[in-house]
């Protein structure tokens, strides 16, 4: 009979301490519950709405499955292949959210808060045990690891953001993968060995970054198996050539993409965060924030949704935290090379929190984000592990040194920790309960942010639409989404966004020319912008109206002046166009501009040739033109 698969995961044996095997795992599970329990209330935010509320894909349930298999990460968002040269391809997660659309309906965000925090609780217990049998090797050490796992406030953004569970679902499946690896060098079993290479499998369709676990792989079984380097060499074998059939099938489906970066429109600067950088810039600014992703492992605090352009301005190599970073980050490859051969537990830990951040770091390939939170998930193990380890080696000399009971000492140190992380966590959770409030959370800490500010004045012009405002409420309300707006074009004045945005505000506000300037700003910069069409068929709409009625009160000179504005903007061959130079050719016509009223309705007849009533009058302006 065929064991469980879980049972094949985990083995068939807790053969650590088994009166504390048990509750322990309990305690963990616990923990993770307890501290995200209050999420389960929180709706969508930041990027669930493209992958899960605005993707069209998702939202097909199960009949979206086969899409998510065959297109790119985001093309049920923006329904086009994706742009960027390495486009994401990660199925499972997606999967996950097409289940739940399809069992539970579209709208239920507590669903999927829940499932997040189980699968955390699940990788939290099952990192537990994979430490304690095949990495620490003891069971207290293991658990305060993986207690420290749990609390720490750098994960919030991977739990409450229903969008991060591709994080979860990798670091999980990479666990089980390691666990199994290590159990098929125990037993030789071949079934135990393609079990691991499945899994490792899933953690590529769950996020690519899970393909540094190829040069992990054999790092864990130096420093944790008593095996030789031939075997070792064979191992890895099997995961690259596991690596090489998810290459094939990827770049199968998603060839790579080698078009040059369009230098416009609103995300250009957000997804290419160091575009407008020069060379040594760029270097030196992506190695300042290897520090400060340090800084957060030590102190994450304030944590902050968004690290976007501007809010780390661009350096160079006169700034001190730059040498600090290299001096820090050289010290580490110092001692892990060093300590490499006496299999030293900091000295794996660094190479490997160096091999799963690699790919976070910019240095390598550049993502569309210069520090993510969630981009230490992973990174974060070999933090906590080294951090449980050297908090025991200091324990063991305290007690050695001064006679220092070693259990006071733990409650000492642990319970502080365990209140300030867990206060944070939860805290925490509560600013990702929707896009507002998280907007108005993190504001403050990011200022300076492109993203941010137009967040925070997207936020105060949806309030202004509202109903049952005052006017003067709404009118506030406006100004304030005006500034969120103009701090964006202070810190990238291409920004279009919030040159439609601006000029939507002081349209709202009744000011039509200081709209007009701001959307003219945006044709400036970008001039085939599809909102464009929509804003000048607006414009010529408003400025023919301010004619017919200037024009009934006889007032023939500013009549004139608004059918020139409307004239203006009427270039496109609709319906507005044609009525525009349809009423243009009236007034020139009544004031006696026949050439103009001719000229006009020439327009008219080039949009709509069957107009009769047109026909008629371009005949009589003819007719009035030919007459001696």
């Amino acid at each position: 009979m065929k064991k469980p698969l879980f049972l094949q995961v985990v083995g068939n044996k807790l053969d650590m301490k088994r009166s504390y095997t048990l509750p322990l795992m309990i305690f963990l599970a616990i923990v993770c519950i307890g501290l995200y329990a209050n999420t389960y209330n929180n709706g969508y935010c930041l990027d669930d709405v493209m992958v899960i509320t605005e993707n069209t894909n998702t939202q097909k349930g199960f009949s979206g499955i086969q899409e998510h298999l065959t297109k790119d990460y985001l093309y049920g968002y923006i329904h086009t292949p994706s742009e960027s040269a390495l486009s994401p391809w990660r199925p499972i997660p997606l999967i996950s959210y097409s289940l739940e659309v399809g069992m539970w309906g579209s709208n239920h965000p507590s669903t999927s808060h829940l499932i997040n925090i189980l699968l955390y609780t699940i990788t939290t217990i099952l990192l537990f045990f994979f430490l304690s049998k095949h990495v620490l090797k003891d069971q207290w050490l293991a658990f305060f690891t993986a207690l420290l796992f749990a609390i720490h406030p750098i994960h919030t953004e991977v739990v409450a953001n229903i969008k991060s569970r591709d994080e979860i679902f990798s670091l999980l499946f990479i666990i089980c993968s390691l666990h199994l690896l290590f159990n098929y060098v125990i037993s030789s079993k071949k079934r135990t060995l393609l079990l691991s290479l499945v899994f490792f499998f899933l953690a590529l369709l769950s996020k690519e970054s899970a393909i540094t676990f190829l040069f992990g792989v054999p790092i864990f079984l130096y420093f944790f198996e008593n095996i030789s380097w031939k075997k070792i060499k064979i191992l890895t074998g099997w995961f690259l050539l596991t690596s090489v059939i998810y290459s094939i099938i990827r770049f199968s489906i998603l060839p790579i993409n080698f078009a040059p970066v369009d230098n416009t429109g609103s995300l250009i600067i957000i997804n290419y965060p160091f575009l407008y950088a020069m060379g040594y810039e760029a270097f030196f600014t992506k190695i300042l924030i290897l520090l400060k992703y340090l800084i957060l492992l030590f102190v994450p605090y304030p944590l902050r949704y968004d690290y976007s352009y501007n809010q780390i301005p661009y350096v160079d190599g006169t700034n001190p935290m730059v040498w600090l970073s290299f001096l820090i980050y050289g010290l580490m490859t110092f001692f892990a090379i060093k300590s490499f051969k006496k299999k030293n537990i900091f000295s794996f830990c660094i190479l490997l929190f160096f091999i799963t951040f690699s790919l976070a770091t910019n240095l390598f390939i550049e993502l569309a984000v210069t520090i993510g939170e969630r981009l230490l998930f992973v990174p974060s193990v070999f933090f906590c592990i080294a951090i449980i380890y050297a908090g025991n080696k200091l324990l063991l000399y305290l007690k050695e040194k001064w006679g220092f009971n070693k259990k006071i000492a733990v409650v000492i140190l642990i319970v502080p920790i365990c209140f300030f992380c867990s206060w944070e966590v939860i805290s925490r959770n509560k600013d990702w309960k929707d896009m507002d409030t998280l907007n108005m959370a993190d504001y403050p800490k990011i200022k300076n942010s492109i993203r941010a500010n137009d967040g925070i004045a997207n936020y105060y012009l949806i309030k202004a639409e509202q109903s049952r405002l005052s006017i003067s409420s709404r009118d506030s309300l406006l100004h304030l989404a005006i500034k969120g707006y103009s701090k964006s074009l202070e810190l990238f004045p291409e920004f279009d966004k919030a040159l439609i945005n601006i000029g939507v505000c002081y349209d709202r506000l009744g000011k039509i020319t200081k709209a007009e300037e701001y959307w003219a700003k945006l044709k400036e910069v970008s001039p085939s912008h599809p909102k464009l069409i929509e804003y000048e068929r607006y414009l010529a709409n408003y400025y023919m109206n301010k004619g017919i009625n200037t024009n009934q009160l006889k007032n023939y000179d500013s009549s004139l002046y608004y059918f020139g504005k409307a004239t203006k903007y009427a270039t496109a061959n609709d319906t507005i166009s044609a009525q525009v130079w349809y009423h243009a050719a009236g007034m020139y016509y009544a004031i006696g501009k026949y050439q103009l009223a001719h000229d006009a309705l020439y327009k008219v007849l080039q949009i709509e040739p069957n107009n009769k009533t047109a026909q008629m009058g371009y005949q009589s302006c003819e007719a009035i033109l030919k007459k001696p």
